[in-house]
């Protein structure tokens, strides 16, 4: 049976869709010629990249009237034409970000039209959510950046910086209140419209090829230190040990903090027993090793370290981000594998992991944020503690290079995992068919 592609409903071929979709097309370009003029340049590539992204399949498909429709051009540039001319249209950012979410889906179902990337429409709303909190995440961590090296004033200034981070973490919310609300509004829209006029699109033929490397190559913890399986397996449950006794300090010395992050990082750290039990997908001795190590270190973190040894919080940030992007990996790769509508090339899959590292980095920061706000309206000790705009954006920074070490080589080390799991996915569904 061959699947419709739904994404195709966002394209509309009639002349008053046509029109309009042409008619803001002029509208953005004088608005970006007066940008150019008053000195807006960033203003002035952002409206040309919008334009960019709504002529495309008019231009790639070389037909005048292709083009979106108008609901999302609308959508998509209603807060850019309001903050752009400094009309203000909202008390809050949050159409900003439906704008971003907007954006984002027509370059994702753009990417899946003209390239060999394919996607069906719910992977493009899922990746769509992650990319509004990542665009969220950057778009104040350059801020920051500038700020701090090249003097500029992004950032509200006069204001500590504890009173800086509370108004960037406002911006995070808002920005995952409106992923999930316009994801929420795609897959209704996907889901309503009828399949009828549906718009013709090339296909690109996808073929599997041996980009992936599908043997598992000698395990790099055990390449570099020479550690055996056996030593590996000690030394997590040497960790596992070390979390109990914890446990056990923070209820006798009645510490909220310490109880509830030994608590939490030892169920974690049984995730892969589970896993082999459940499933019966056995996980690497190094793999295993790797995840109790990060939720180690964090939870010790929490018993004074991040108070008294510099750089530990981020270090830790960099491990955990590697075994969230190790986990984000080896799912939307055997997504790719198991599912025939799915197809993403290991470049591309590189930059959805990092995209989708750093969305996650930005929900822990939000997490973080709720839970002092929470923690300090009932009186407790903090459990996970923020410690200002500066330490939040190192926080980010190393949640990207931590996702980019794991995404640089986990092609090779991951995929054996990835094929097993799309196994039980396809041993899953024939089970289900048969009931």
């Amino acid at each position: 049976m061959v699947q419709i592609d739904k994404l195709r409903k966002l394209l509309k071929n009639t002349p008053i869709n046509a029109f309009i979709g042409w008619t803001i097309i002029l509208l953005l370009t004088l608005l970006g010629i007066g940008n150019f003029i008053y000195g807006r340049f960033m203003w002035t590539i952002l409206i040309a990249f919008v334009i960019g992204i709504i002529i495309t399949p008019a231009i790639r498909m070389h037909k005048l009237s292709v083009m979106p429709s108008w609901y999302f051009i609308f959508l998509a540039i209603l807060p850019i034409v309001g903050s752009s001319t400094a009309w203000y249209f909202f008390s809050t950012s949050i159409p900003f970000y439906v704008s971003i979410a907007t954006i984002a889906l027509l370059m994702a179902a753009e990417i899946n039209w003209f390239t060999s990337v394919k996607m069906t429409y719910r992977f493009a709303i899922l990746l769509v959510i992650a990319t509004t909190l990542a665009i969220s995440g950057l778009w104040h961590l350059i801020e920051w950046l500038l700020d701090i090296y090249f003097g500029t004033s992004y950032l509200p200034g006069g204001f500590s910086p504890d009173a800086i981070n509370d108004t960037v973490m406002y911006q995070f919310i808002y920005a995952t209140i409106a992923g999930v609300a316009a994801g929420a509004l795609f897959g209704w829209y996907f889901r309503s419209a009828k399949n009828g006029d549906l718009v013709e699109v090339p296909t690109h033929i996808s073929v599997e090829t041996d980009d992936y490397v599908t043997h598992r190559p000698p395990a790099p913890i055990r390449r570099l230190l020479g550690i055996s399986d056996k030593t590996q397996v000690l030394a997590a449950r040497m960790m596992q040990g070390g979390l109990v006794l914890l446990l056990l300090f923070g209820i006798f010395r009645k510490d909220l903090s310490t109880t509830v992050n030994a608590t939490t990082g030892l169920m974690l750290t049984f995730v892969p027993h589970v896993i082999t039990r459940k499933y019966h997908i056995k996980q690497d001795t190094g793999l295993v090793l790797w995840l109790t190590l990060a939720i180690f270190l964090h939870t010790i973190g929490t018993f004074e370290f991040y108070d008294y040894i510099d750089h530990w919080d981020h270090i830790t940030h960099a491990l955990s981000a590697s075994v969230v992007a190790a986990a984000g990996y080896t799912l939307i790769r055997a997504i790719d594998i198991y599912v025939d509508e799915i197809y993403i090339p290991p470049r591309v899959l590189f930059i959805f992991i990092l995209i989708f590292v750093f969305a996650m980095g930005v929900v822990w920061e939000i997490i973080e944020f709720l839970s002092d706000e929470l923690t300090s309206t009932l009186g407790f000790d903090a459990i996970l503690a923020q410690h200002g705009i500066g330490d939040t954006m190192l926080d980010l920074m190393f949640d990207l290079f931590g996702a980019m070490l794991a995404a640089t080589w986990g092609t090779a080390y991951l995929s054996n995992i990835s094929y097993k799991l799309a196994a039980k996915f396809d041993e899953m569904g024939s089970l289900k068919n048969t009931k």
